[in-house]
């Protein structure tokens, strides 16, 4: 069966055979035509592939954008801006050692510094003191061995030792200091310390803080207690503990070393009158006339040139020019006719 059904098959296919040989060739096409058929394929193919290298040139300019920008991004995000220095205090006055803690907290004396920006530290030696002038108003005293950081236009942190600040600056010194500030901060590790228009003194250890105002208020936010202290009071924190207020006097050796920077003052022109008033405010001591001929002679009598030395040494200096004679008796300068 299977031998019969194979001999059929290639019966078949010899017929077929012969049977297209019978058939005549297909006439060929003019070579005109085939020439404009072959013309077309190549267009195309040019097309099709000037499509491809299209795709892959954008696809390549794509591509290097992509890589640009993102190295663009990468740059900006690492960029650190410059940061500009925000100056808080220039320096009027200087006696002794003055250090700068620098960025591996090294000590680095300084001799030419003349204004303090924030994000400083400074540090005064033994026997040494700073008058700056504070640029938002009034003025900072800074004692020996005192460590200072400036934090902010109208806050500092005070780390250890003891400042002196004046919010209000006298007449003759408004012409060299700006006026009068209206906030200002001390920063303690016992309480924060803000003036409420006054003169005062603030001292730190490792365990207490000390305010004591010779003129104006002063208000204290301790760790446990909010006080406020007044003209001629000194109030102690340590810890947690109840505050202690006592009575003290606005003149003597406690605030000697505050009037050593007291800022320079402008007497030119000025009255006697004005510059007793200007000593009486930086040394705390009352200013009295013994009789209407003194007073009168002092509100005539003027002044020249500059102070620059401490108020009490001035008066020595100045009295020799003028018409009247003065004297400290306690706590009191006696002015009397000369």
């Amino acid at each position: 069966m299977t031998n019969t059904n194979q001999h059929s098959e290639l019966s078949s296919d010899r017929a077929l055979e012969q049977l297209l040989r019978q058939v005549p060739p297909r006439p060929a096409p003019p070579e005109s035509d085939a020439a404009s058929v072959r013309s077309a394929v190549h267009a195309e193919w040019r097309n099709m592939s000037g499509k491809r290298r299209t795709r892959r040139l954008l696809t390549t300019f794509a591509l290097a954008a992509t890589v640009l920008l993102a190295v663009g991004v990468t740059i900006n995000t690492l960029r650190v801006p410059s940061a500009v220095p925000v100056t808080v205090a220039t320096i009027d006055k200087s006696i002794g050692s003055l250090y700068l803690l620098g960025e591996q907290s090294e000590l680095q004396e300084t001799h030419d510094l003349s204004a303090l920006t924030v994000g400083q530290t400074i540090l005064t030696g033994h026997g040494s003191s700073v008058g700056l002038l504070w640029g938002a108003g009034g003025s900072l005293r800074i004692d020996e061995d005192t460590r200072i950081e400036f934090i902010a236009r109208d806050a500092i942190v005070l780390r250890s030792g003891r400042v002196y600040f004046d919010s209000q600056p006298s007449e003759l010194s408004a012409g060299i200091m700006a006026g009068t500030a209206a906030s200002f901060e001390i920063r303690t590790e016992q309480g924060v310390v803000s003036h409420v228009g006054t003169q005062f003194m603030t001292r730190v250890d490792a365990i207490s803080l000390w305010v004591s105002v010779r003129e104006g208020q002063v208000l204290i936010d301790g760790l446990t207690y909010r006080e406020t202290a007044d003209k001629g009071e000194r109030i102690k924190f340590s810890g947690g503990g109840r505050p202690e207020v006592v009575n003290i006097s606005r003149h003597g050796d406690a605030w000697n070393w505050a009037e050593a920077v007291a800022p320079s003052a402008d007497v030119d022109k000025r009255t006697v009158h004005e510059f007793l008033t200007w000593v009486s405010r930086e040394t705390g001591l009352q200013l009295h006339y013994k009789d209407a001929t003194a007073e009168s002679a002092a509100h005539r009598d003027t002044l020249t040139g500059t102070v620059r030395i401490p108020p009490r040494d001035a008066l020595d200096f100045w009295s020799p020019t003028v018409g009247v004679d003065w004297r400290i008796e306690g706590g009191t300068i006696v002015v009397s006719k000369r």
